[in-house]
């Protein structure tokens, strides 16, 4: 059966993972405040207009701060952009790759960087209109996006992006994190109606996404 985009976030980031991020962009944004508080340097005026720069630092930080504490089980990467502008964060999840991405609005999308419309184009699994019947093939790892707030932290979502033409469209995006519990048991059963052909396919996808990129890193 064909594996859904929301299964297969939740596949990739189980809500146990999920709850990692909210407080690791508490604490980033809130040491971008302290920062510009305290510090005489951050009170010119284009400090003050770069502030969303400083405040995408200090997430990229605490979160590679988790992944270096083990309380996220992924390996990362700093990668350069498609023009040689700088570098980003990336993780390697367990068939994606996942990178952070500042929204003015929680409906905007991503800035369009060449980085992130190279990497949408391996989301074409999920185009599900017909005149993409073509399309949906594996080329490559699926790419998430971790958006979050801008100046004030009031949401953050993981998501999938589609290229359709030349706009770009969420085919997935997670609830707001900001809401989510902030303690999850890892050993707790899966809630009841679990549906077992689900996990099934997407455990195939993904092996099949690997067997992919093994085959293309082997020629």
């Amino acid at each position: 059966m064909p594996v859904s985009a929301k299964d297969f976030v939740e596949s990739e980031l189980p809500r146990e993972h999920q709850t990692k991020f909210p407080p690791a962009l508490e604490i980033a944004y809130a040491a971008v405040e302290a920062l510009y508080k305290n510090e005489p340097l951050f009170s010119v005026t284009s400090a003050i207009y770069g502030k969303g720069h400083v405040v995408a630092w200090a997430v990229d930080l605490q979160i590679e701060r988790l992944v270096k504490a083990g309380q996220l089980p992924y390996d990362y990467r700093w990668v350069s952009f498609e023009k040689p502008t700088g570098r980003f964060l990336q993780l390697r999840l367990s068939a994606s790759t996942l990178s952070v991405s500042q929204l003015q609005h929680k409906t905007s999308l991503p800035r369009p960087a060449d980085f992130r419309h190279n990497r949408i184009l391996n989301n074409n699994l999920w185009l599900d209109l017909p005149e993409f019947e073509d399309e949906r093939r594996i080329s490559g790892l699926p790419h998430l996006i971790l958006t979050h707030g801008y100046q004030t932290l009031s949401f953050a979502h993981v998501g999938l992006l589609n290229r359709l033409g030349s706009r770009l469209v969420w085919t997935y995006r997670t609830p707001n994190l900001m809401g989510l519990p902030r303690v999850v048991a890892p050993d707790l059963p899966p809630p009841e109606g679990i549906d077992i052909e689900i996990e099934v396919s997407v455990r195939e996808l993904k092996e099949e996404i690997n067997r992919y990129v093994r085959d293309q890193t082997d020629e």
